[in-house]
């Protein structure tokens, strides 16, 4: 990892991650991953015993991801885990695709200022490591797609920019999405090509075609995450006792 690299679910640097923070960061793995059904209601009190913290940092971690959208609170039942919409999906696309494409064109300006001359180098190595990965599991390929997103909008120079990017969290609602499902498997390929378009084009100095190739995978990229969403609205309809 790239130093100023943030890793997948942002862990702070080294002696700035709060109690607050960490308890954020795992209860997160514990959604995303698994451990934590999307059914299981989150009660303040199991998940502080869950990971031997008080009652502030869980209640913390709880208001962080609630005002995220990922969970819900209900009256006397405390929170649980949302199902994502697609106007959710859709709107942080969107927002993900005007990030991008300020960063694609900024890095190429970079580039043809002679400014940052391992920017391609970077991508290709983190894609390097994606396109090897024999039959990667869920976490490893949000990781390193995440890295080469993260790469990529870094390569700006625009650290306003990178924060706004890392805000949105969209590898969290990556994996919210995804959990549980196998249809990213199906579009690795895509996405290698994809990938691969824009470092190709951010090699030639190319501004509009960054910009297409960004356009052209943030666009398949969006249909696959609403076909997850409508997959997962499905299995949860049909998981749902008629009343």
């Amino acid at each position: 990892m790239q130093p100023g690299e943030r890793a997948f679910l942002g862990e702070a640097e080294p002696g700035r991650e709060t109690l607050a923070d960490a308890t954020y960061r795992r209860l997160v793995e514990a959604i995303l991953f698994g451990e934590l059904a999307a059914s299981q209601r989150l009660i303040l009190q199991d998940l502080a015993q869950r990971f031997q913290v008080s009652l502030t940092p869980v209640r913390e971690a709880l208001q962080r991801l609630a005002a995220e959208g990922f969970i819900e609170a209900t009256p006397r039942r405390g929170y649980s885990i949302r199902i994502p919409s697609s106007r959710h999906v859709v709107d942080l696309w969107q927002v993900r695709l005007g990030l991008e494409l300020m960063a694609g064109e900024l890095a190429v300006a970079r580039l043809v200022r002679g400014d940052q001359a391992g920017i391609v180098a970077g991508l290709e190595a983190i894609q390097h490591e994606l396109d090897g990965a024999d039959q990667p599991g869920h976490r490893q390929h949000l990781e390193l797609n995440t890295r080469f997103h993260q790469a990529l909008v870094r390569a700006s120079g625009n650290r306003l920019l990178e924060t706004l990017y890392h805000g949105i969290q969209m590898q969290l609602l990556g994996a919210w999405v995804q959990r549980g499902l196998d249809g990213w498997r199906a579009r690795l390929a895509s996405e290698s090509a994809e990938h691969h378009a824009i470092i190709e084009a951010l090699a030639a100095r190319d501004a509009a075609a960054v910009a297409g190739a960004i356009r052209r995978h943030l666009g398949r990229s969006l249909d696959g995450a609403l076909r997850d969403v409508a997959a997962r609205a499905q299995a949860h309809d049909g998981a749902t006792p008629s009343s």
